[in-house]
């Protein structure tokens, strides 16, 4: 009965070790870094910002890759204070 319970244990202690592993592996399959920087400018009635990014990436399907994004938002009130806002992204 002893010797069942110990069988038990070690069966679920290699089980949950093959289960980080694996874990641990997939996770090594896609990986990127992401670098960001922006410039805001705001004065009465109007809010803009500019944010840019470049992302390097790389992926077991797609390979490695570069992408770069330049976000564009505007943002203004009209003669009665009602906000409107435009926001546009563009990647290469």
């Amino acid at each position: 009965m002893q010797w069942q319970r110990n069988r038990r244990s070690e069966a679920r202690l290699v089980v949950a070790v093959l289960g980080s592993i694996i874990g641990t592996a997939l996770a090594g399959c896609s990986t990127s870094a992401d670098v960001s920087y922006g410039s805001y400018q705001f004065g009465p009635g109007y809010q803009s910002g500019r944010v840019y990014e470049s992302r390097v990436y790389g992926d077991t399907q797609q390979g490695f890759g570069a992408e770069n994004c330049r976000t564009v938002m505007h943002r203004q009130a009209d003669a009665f204070g009602r906000l409107s806002s435009a926001e546009e992204t563009v990647c290469d």
